[in-house]
């Protein structure tokens, strides 16, 4: 009979076409210090794996047992539907998001949980912003995930919380589903100080260039203009809430990542490129950055190599597409 009472903490690790690392990533997160093997739980979501991962998380769950390895299987729907159905499986006090490339150390559980108090609904490990209080809402948007912390690893997040406000990752997004994430669990917060940054460092990331932004342009990439919008869209009715510097942050962000999957497109090359998409990406960059340009402070805030790329494709799309491709194909 399993077990009913709640656990410590539940890892969820979405696992696709992860069949190299998988195990490894698994083995660090069991490793865990000062916590017994019953007060935690490693759920395990196969998003439609197709190279053997499926029988990897059978056999650990089969080796370890199904209190401590839960393993879902599922078609393929992608990170956020899998994180998802994660959360709706947990039963810990805590949620710990892995990704199955990646491992974390030993001290990870420990080091976090004894900074989360009743009042605490994210503890997060990030050397972006450092405070000995914690922070409302409304200062780890501005401070934190404006501050280039748009990940959910390496964070604590408290479940009855995520659950109460119906807090999940968004399934139509394939890149900046985490940002989402993050600035709908704060805005639940407001000006509520339940937020904690810690400066450990027990997450392992492992830059893996086959991930969202690793591979070659695709249409995908179009959702880093999605996110954004919508990450705007979700700050701006609180503009009275935070300062204008969180708007400027936001500008640059936008600007920085039209910039990016510009590049994107470029590195193809004329030959390798879908047209119809690479105008679309093209264009939408070119809109994206015009608004963000409106936001006063936005061109200042950005650093003097960025600014320089904002001139020249502003100036001419095309001829930046074609330095930036001479630039990084030397």
């Amino acid at each position: 009979m399993a077990d009913s009472r709640e656990k410590i903490a539940s890892i969820i690790i979405p696992v696709y076409q992860a069949k190299d690392t998988l195990k490894t990533c698994v083995l660090s997160c069991l490793n865990q210090k000062f916590v017994e093997p019953d007060e935690m739980e490693i759920i395990l979501v196969d998003d439609g794996s197709t190279d053997g991962s499926s029988d990897i998380c059978d056999e650990l769950q089969k080796e370890y047992g199904e209190n401590l390895i839960v393993v879902i299987h599922s078609k393929n729907h992608g990170v956020s539907h899998a994180r998802n159905l994660g959360i709706e499986r947990a039963s810990g006090r805590f949620l710990v998001f892995v990704d199955s490339d990646d491992q974390v150390k030993e001290t990870l559980i420990d080091n976090m949980t004894k900074y989360a108090d009743e009042g605490t609904v994210l503890v997060d490990e990030t050397k972006k912003y450092v405070s000995p209080q914690k922070l409302s809402g409304f200062q780890y948007i501005e401070n934190s995930i404006l501050n280039e912390n748009t990940h959910v690893w390496g964070k604590l997040f408290d479940r009855h919380t995520i659950n109460y406000r119906n807090i999940r990752f968004n399934e139509k997004l394939t890149i900046g589903e985490d940002l989402i994430f993050l600035i709908d669990l704060a805005l639940s917060q407001e000006k509520d100080h339940t937020i904690r940054l810690i400066t450990e460092e027990d997450y392992i990331y492992n830059d893996n260039q086959d991930g969202a932004m690793g591979s070659a342009f695709k249409e995908s990439y179009m959702d880093q203009f999605v996110c954004w919008k919508m990450a705007e869209k979700r700050i701006l009715p609180y503009k009275k809430q935070v300062s204008e510097y969180a708007f400027v942050s936001l500008s640059c962000s936008q600007i920085m990542t039209a910039l990016l999957v510009v590049g994107k497109v470029a590195v193809q090359g004329k030959n390798e490129r879908d047209d119809v998409l690479a105008d679309l990406a093209v264009s939408e960059a070119m809109d994206q950055i015009g608004h963000a340009l409106k936001t006063r402070g936005a061109f200042a805030g950005l650093s003097f190599g960025y600014k320089i790329k904002v001139m020249l494709f502003r100036i001419s799309p095309k001829a930046y597409l074609d330095l930036y491709y001479k630039h990084k194909k030397g």
